[in-house]
């Protein structure tokens, strides 16, 4: 999937939070940790999977885990651009 000037790939991630996930959306901030979003491992996994349907990137769960929602944005957005 390519991402549109119109939605970024914050914006792809923040959906994919409140949607799939069901975190509230005033939870969802670029300052957030992925870790307190994604409260679970199983969530953690599913958000791997869906990233990777979503954005045909294969990413790590330590990444989600260590990550705050704008620097997981920010490091697929930099891995989107390289190919």
């Amino acid at each position: 999937m390519t991402t549109s000037a119109q939605e970024s790939v914050l914006d792809v991630i923040s959906g994919l939070l409140v949607e799939k996930f069901e975190v509230p959306s005033e939870e969802v901030r670029g300052s957030a940790p992925m870790r307190e979003l994604l409260i679970d491992s199983l969530m953690i996994v599913e958000m791997a999977i869906a990233v990777h349907e979503t954005f045909g990137i294969k990413v790590e769960e330590e990444e989600l885990r260590t990550a705050t929602l704008a620097e997981f944005a920010a490091v697929l957005d930099e891995r989107l651009t390289d190919r």
